[in-house]
């Protein structure tokens, strides 16, 4: 992209060719806040499933799904871990019929059935929102909040905390690799990844807060406390009718969802 297309990018609405990536993100957030609260609210797994199902689906058309996959599968499992040690373990005394033996011991079906809706309750939350954080940057969420009446401070704070945690991950690697031209074993198990990391997470931390810090020195003496209408250099294109609609039947569907999950599941 030369200097010409660059600034003639600005002038545009921001577009990426992929109807998710370009589905208006506040809209989005809508429907995977429906979607999400849904899965925790009814707490069955024929319901958390297919949310998670369909997250899946969405982050397998995405860039994105590499990194989708493997935090949902560390999550998949760190879930199973929990439900076998909570879930299960209350409900071993259940009655009814028992769906297989462990050491000798019966595991009924309720049990089995109670460990299912909590992890799929967790991976059908847990998998629309990282579906969302994935494929969505804040500031097109901010722009679009701010066009509806959001303070542009706290527009600002938003987009400051998102950038805070990503730049505590940057200096992060930053350490480590500096770390590791020194000698010092980085690489490793989950223990040897924690111990070089904790002695510098905290410096980290301030470091990261400072920078937070001086980015707003930098906003006032623009003048960006003054009143009157803010602008922006990044144009993002209303919701569409049809992307209302989507909205709008999702959630209406997961009211239903709700409503008929509490009666019957």
């Amino acid at each position: 992209m030369n200097e010409a297309e660059f600034i003639d990018s600005f002038r545009h609405d921001q577009k990426k060719g992929h109807w998710w990536y370009d589905f208006n993100p506040l809209c989005k957030l809508i429907t995977v806040l429906c979607l999400g609260f849904t899965s925790m609210i009814v707490f069955r797994w024929q319901v958390g499933l297919p949310i998670f199902v369909l997250a899946t689906l969405i982050a397998a058309t995405t860039p994105a799904f590499k990194t989708y996959i493997k935090t949902i599968g560390i999550m998949f499992a760190l879930s199973c871990i929990l439900t076998i040690g909570v879930r299960l373990y209350v409900h071993m005394g259940d009655p009814g019929p028992v769906a297989f033996h462990i050491f000798g011991k019966p595991v009924p079906v309720s049990a089995v059935i109670s460990c299912l809706d909590m992890t799929f309750m967790i991976e059908g939350f847990l998998g629309i929102f990282m579906a969302f954080f994935l494929t969505t940057e804040m500031r097109d969420l901010c722009c679009d909040l701010e066009r509806l009446g959001m303070s542009p401070t706290a527009s600002f704070m938003v987009l400051s905390t998102f950038a805070c945690i990503g730049s505590i991950k940057e200096k992060l690697g930053t350490v480590r690799e500096s770390q590791r031209a020194r000698g010092i074993e980085t690489e490793g198990g989950f223990a040897v990844k924690v111990k070089s990391v904790l002695p510098v997470l905290f410096p980290v931390i301030i470091s990261s807060m400072t920078g937070i810090e001086d980015k707003t020195l930098a906003m006032n003496a623009r003048a960006f406390a003054a009143r009157g209408k803010h602008t922006s250099m990044r144009k993002i294109a209303p919701a569409s009718g049809m992307e209302k609609a989507v909205t709008i039947a999702v959630f209406l569907l997961c009211i239903a969802i709700c409503v008929l999950g509490k009666l019957y599941l």
